[in-house]
């Protein structure tokens, strides 16, 4: 949850500037097709950038001599339930409460959207047809006080018995060039949009501007065939009508006194500096959230370490695609742990011994010199059925120590081991150790699951590769 957490935060924050950038530099412009890809994009763009993990060749990477490169797999997590907690657990966890509150205001919007669909949908059965001026869409005619609205491929026109012939003719040709440029598809893109990031501002905001540029788009349509003057008395008289169904394309809408300024400015050069100047702020978003600099702080390796982070890192390389073996590490020394071969259980040492950076670190594994274990492959090792069956094995076989629960023991046990060149797993060592029992079990089901990977492999053949677990303890 912490790292789709992060994802959203990171999202958002993509969103506001690229939103900043089109209040400060695009908007009220006359580029309105521009401004229309902007406004479709923007989200995507959001969405995405979080995701990515560019190799920029400025991008510079700290070296690590002290730290275990290896890969993590997902972290296993054993609760001990205390003999009070199991009356008062709650039904839902906190996060299964926010993620049902987030699915239900998210399935509410969509509901309320389908219900506008259907209100159109009956609205068109019941209107009469009209001739059109263009065969791209269907003109109808509504009963009461509708208002006129375009949805796909339908003009709704409402009670326009108040205006001219030729006041009509202006409504009906805007409401047809939203037909033309298929607004209703961007529309409904951001209702969408909206029920799935419901909880970001930004993109309401962003949904508000698109259809303002719509109405901009429309009016510029219409003032092809007629003066800016006539058709801004027009806007003027229809500003007091309000809109009842909002997924339409509406030519009343309340930003009339916008469109009256857009009128102003129709015919009126693009500039093409100002669309430009969006390159550079999608690169520095891409520098920023998808470049990320690998270092290390060793002194922390000398202390009892707060996170996970401080111990273990991905190697660069691991990006790129590129094999890396396990190198010498000058600095730390850490010795067999358990003896796998063996049924009985495990004796464990709790301390990790640190020599003088002048010391050379005892082998890690029993493979020769020429083959140590990789950090990664091409082809990586395996748990039989996958990592979704090991964390079933994990659940099944790991037990909560008594006297750790009874002792109120709990944190994290980190293990390091190799699955070699036959699948079987050598090298099982606790990195970080937290208790004497809770040792001995997270070492007891790791042994356990010797013979039970599948290799990986290199340039077609089979090689070592290093993988850490961690495994985390709790008392509820």
């Amino acid at each position: 949850m912490e790292t789709t957490v992060n994802y959203l935060l990171q999202s958002a924050l993509v969103l506001l500037v690229l939103y900043v950038f089109y209040r400060v530099v695009l908007h009220n412009q006359p580029g309105l097709l521009y401004n229309r890809l902007y406004l479709l994009l923007a989200p995507l763009v959001a969405l995405i950038i979080p995701l990515l993990e560019l190799p920029l060749p400025f991008q510079t990477v700290l070296p690590t001599p002290n730290v275990i490169p290896a890969i993590q797999l997902q972290e296993v997590q054993v609760t001990a339930f205390g003999p009070s907690s199991a009356e008062a657990a709650p039904l839902l966890s906190l996060r299964e409460m926010l993620l049902l509150l987030y699915g239900a205001v998210g399935l509410v919007l969509l509901v309320r959207l389908g219900i506008q669909v259907a209100r159109i949908r009956s609205l068109a059965s019941a209107a009469s047809p009209l001739p059109a001026p263009d065969s791209a869409a269907t003109v109808l005619q509504t009963e009461g006080q509708a208002p006129s609205f375009a949805f796909l491929h339908y003009v709704f026109l409402g009670d326009m018995r108040h205006l001219s012939p030729q006041e009509q003719q202006q409504i009906l040709s805007h409401e047809i060039a939203h037909v033309r440029l298929r607004h209703t598809y961007d529309v409904l893109y951001y209702e969408v949009l909206t029920a799935v990031l419901w909880f970001n501002p930004l993109v309401w905001l962003m949904k508000e501007e698109l259809r303002n540029v719509h109405e901009f788009q429309a009016d510029a349509e219409v003032l092809a065939n007629c003066q800016p003057q006539e058709y801004s008395s027009l806007l003027a008289k229809e500003a007091l009508f309000m809109a009842g169904i909002p997924v339409g394309s509406y030519f009343q809408k309340p930003q009339v006194f916008r469109r009256l300024r857009m009128l102003q400015l129709h015919g009126q050069p693009t500039s093409k500096m100002r669309l430009l100047l969006a390159l550079p702020v999608i690169l520095l978003l891409l520098v920023t959230f998808s470049a990320n600099t690998v270092s290390a702080d060793v002194s922390a390796f000398v202390e009892e370490p707060a996170s996970l982070k401080e111990i273990l890192i991905t190697a660069p390389a691991r990006k790129a695609g590129i094999p890396v073996r396990e190198q010498e590490r000058p600095g730390i020394s850490q010795e067999p742990l358990a003896a796998p071969a063996k049924e009985t259980a495990p004796v464990v040492k709790k301390d990790i011994k640190m020599v003088e950076p002048a010391a050379k670190s005892a082998p890690l594994n029993e493979e020769p010199a020429d083959e140590k274990p990789y950090t990664y492959v091409e082809n990586m090792p395996e748990f039989k059925g996958g990592e979704a069956e090991m964390m079933k094995f994990m659940g099944r076989n790991i037990r909560y120590p008594k006297d750790a629960q009874e002792a109120g023991t709990e944190g994290l046990v980190v293990l390091s081991f190799v699955v070699d060149k036959e699948g079987q797993l050598q090298d099982i060592a606790i990195v970080k150790s937290l208790h004497e029992s809770l040792d001995k079990e997270a070492l007891r089901v790791v042994e356990k699951m010797n013979g039970q990977w599948t290799p990986g492999s290199q340039n077609g053949r089979t090689v070592p590769v290093r993988y850490t677990l961690p495994v985390r303890f709790s008392i509820k």
